[in-house]
């Protein structure tokens, strides 16, 4: 391919991601979309391709309230049926999904096709007569992509029946209604599918369903993560069991408690009942990863301690005296203490994974932070972690190194290309004149190395613990293994995994939100809400162990409590009622 056909980086890096983080959306804030936003997708969808050219489709805008009423009122009537068809535990899970956003949505869009567009013989026609109707879903697709690219969700209402739909919309009887779509400002995009997040159903892997050459000849394709990384690496791929997953869903939906009452804990249960494949999730041995690194550009003067803590606190680890340790007992939390980069020669001290990749980083605002090389092996150091932790079914990853608040300030900022005034905060308490030095530091960092690029930002400003956690979870995500964040620097070890790894999204859990300003921002790039906000900034995954604490209730709920028929008590007969 020639350069003036290539997408740069950067936007091939946006396809993907508007294709990946494309959901069917359901809830919508109120606000209006623009009529200038709405061409732009109008547009978009109009420059579908389409068979012999023949521009099959039309768009009917639906703004009037009435209407709207009049289509919600036929889809709950058509929806009331289709839910008959289940068995009792489906029916009432299938009762409990919320499949369109008709009223909420400000607006409602209808896509047709007209065959008779072009005549009768139209060019590529002649033996497959509904590719007009498979040229309008390109339509469909193009809209939906390009209103992801403009912050839009988009939910597809298939529950209709034709004739009183054109009825009500007063479309031609010659023309097919194939797609009424609901457009807006989403409350939020969810990290997946939501069939999947409830356990409805998951996707498929993609070997099972792509052949070579034939139906019956597997194409061996390597994993998506791989077909973009030319150092591969080995991957497992655990398999799934989706209905395992959708029996959690339903014994959940029968424990003796009104439905939905235990709010997020149970949305944490079924998140790893759909992770693990089982009805009954397992949170056994959990275990946090604390990786340990130093940073040259703590010789800016942008810390409140010397950079001879780091090896202090390490040894406060392995003596069971420091507050992570204090939280780790009283939640039954394995802790692996693992030095990547610390500036000390800890000797043969004992309890401590040592994979030393060097005595602490170069100091970024001169220098890339580590070599490319040095990366990876740091990289590879927090995947080797995850697997010496083979038992634990949950993990979560912490971090200790003085400097590194800045270092992931500027990471964060490269990343989302943020100033540096945006992203950096006092981290270990310091005061203004060092919270000065941090930011110019940052500025500086920016000014030199910025750049989109996961990889070689993480090279460039970030850390050996960063780029550990980094490894440790995309390792986590091919083990299937829920991956517990801590605070602001485990977030951005997270953001760059999730650049590198877009899966990996299916395998995270906030714990917290902490004091650090940027964390929010960084949190809503994970497409992460915390679980607690407490106004922690420690680290050294503090409150990524409470988070596994709150794993394991969820847990145990799951798996400990009764279903109304195991206790011989009579269902509810209703639920969300307050009587």
């Amino acid at each position: 391919m020639t350069d003036a056909y290539r997408l740069r980086d950067e936007e091939v890096r946006g396809v993907y991601r508007a294709i990946f983080e494309r959901r069917d959306i359901r809830n919508y804030r109120p606000d209006a979309v623009p009529l200038d936003v709405l061409t732009r997708v109008l547009t978009a969808a109009h420059h579908a391709p389409s068979v012999g050219f023949m521009q099959p489709w039309n768009f009917v805008v639906v703004e009037d309230r009435p209407t709207r009423e009049r289509v919600y009122a036929h889809f709950r009537e058509v929806n009331e049926r289709a839910a008959e068809v289940y068995d009792d535990d489906t029916k009432r899970a299938y009762q409990a999904l919320k499949l369109q956003g008709i009223l909420d949505a400000p607006v409602n869009l209808l896509v047709t096709c007209d065959s008779t567009r072009g005549g009768t013989n139209v060019l590529g026609r002649f033996t497959i007569r509904e590719t007009d109707v498979y040229s309008t879903c390109l339509a469909v697709e193009n809209l939906w992509l390009a209103a992801r690219a403009e912050g839009l969700g988009v939910g597809w209402m298939s529950l209709h029946e034709p004739k009183i739909f054109r009825s009500i919309l007063g479309v031609p009887d010659h023309v097919t209604a194939v797609a009424y779509l609901t457009i807006g400002y989403p409350i939020e995009f969810p990290r997946g599918p939501m069939l999947e997040s409830v356990g409805w159903a998951r996707r498929a892997p993609l070997d099972s369903v792509v052949f070579r050459d034939r139906w019956d000849r597997p194409a061996m394709l390597p994993t998506y993560e791989s077909a973009f990384d030319e150092s591969p690496k080995k991957k497992v791929v655990v398999p799934h069991d989706p209905a395992a997953a959708r029996a959690a869903v339903k014994r959940n939906a029968e424990l003796t408690k009104p439905q939905g009452s235990l709010g997020r804990l149970e949305e944490i249960a079924l998140l790893l009942a759909g992770i693990q494949g089982a009805e009954h999730p397992r949170c056994e041995a959990p275990t946090l990863l604390l990786f340990a690194g130093d940073h040259g550009v703590t010789v800016e003067g942008v810390s409140a301690y010397a950079r001879e803590t780091t090896a202090k606190m390490v040894y406060q680890y392995l003596a069971g005296g420091a507050v992570v340790n204090s939280l780790a007992r009283r939640h039954d939390v394995a802790i692996h203490v693992v030095d990547v980069g610390v500036d000390h020669d800890f000797g043969d001290a004992r309890g401590l994974v040592q994979a030393k990749v060097r005595r602490g980083t170069r100091n970024f605002v001169d220098e890339a932070a580590m070599t490319e090389d040095e990366c990876l092996a740091a990289i590879d150091v927090g995947r080797a972690c995850v697997d010496r932790a083979s038992d634990a079914d949950v993990l979560a990853v912490g971090e200790m190194g003085i400097g590194n608040t800045t270092s992931a300030s500027a990471l964060v900022a490269s990343l989302l290309e943020l100033t540096a005034e945006d992203v950096v905060g006092r981290g270990t308490g310091i005061g203004d004149r060092t919270l000065e030095r941090k930011t110019t530091a940052v500025r500086r960092a920016l000014e030199r190395h910025a750049t989109a690029d996961p990889t070689l930002a993480l090279a460039r400003v970030g850390g050996f613990e960063i780029a550990a956690m980094v490894g440790a979870i995309e390792r986590a995500r091919e083990l299937d293994k829920l991956v517990v964040l801590d605070g602001f620097i485990t977030g951005a070890a997270a953001l760059v995994a999730l650049r590198r790894t877009p899966s990996v999204a299916g395998v995270l859990l906030a714990a917290h939100q902490s004091a650090e300003r940027a964390h929010g921002l960084v949190l809503e790039a994970l497409h992460l809400t915390p679980l607690l906000e407490l106004g922690m900034r420690l680290g050294e995954g503090s409150g990524a162990v409470l988070g596994l604490g709150l794993v394991g209730s969820a847990v145990a709920i799951q798996r400990e409590v009764r279903t109304f028929e195991e206790a011989n008590i009579d269902r509810p007969l209703a639920q969300g009622g307050s009587d």
